[in-house]
């Protein structure tokens, strides 16, 4: 999966970051950033701006988050104005962390 990725990144011109998946559901608290009840089974990583999407950051930390597979299929490619405000705060809270790397 990770070399299809890797050349649809490159294809669409967007950073791609090797991402660990069990970081992602710690960071997450294996809650669904989507219906935000708690993952039960197999969960997934969502790109929380879509690939698809003209303006997505790409496969970087700040824009993958763990959702239920029932959930991440509904919402397909589609952004809420909910996603970017998630994004933000990802965003920003990833800057603090590389400003500070004591901060956990």
């Amino acid at each position: 999966m990770y070399n299809q990725d890797v050349r649809r990144m490159r294809r669409r011109g967007l950073p791609m970051e090797r991402i660990s998946r069990a970081e992602i559901f710690e960071r997450d608290g294996m809650l669904c950033h989507l219906c935000w009840l708690p993952i039960t089974g197999k969960p997934t990583i969502d790109h929380i701006i879509p690939i698809a999407t003209p303006r997505s950051p790409g496969h970087v930390w700040e824009n993958v988050a763990a959702a239920h597979s029932n959930c991440n299929s509904a919402k397909r490619d589609r952004v809420r104005t909910e996603d970017w405000e998630l994004y933000e705060k990802l965003r920003l809270r990833r800057s603090a962390q590389k400003a500070s790397p004591s901060a956990a």
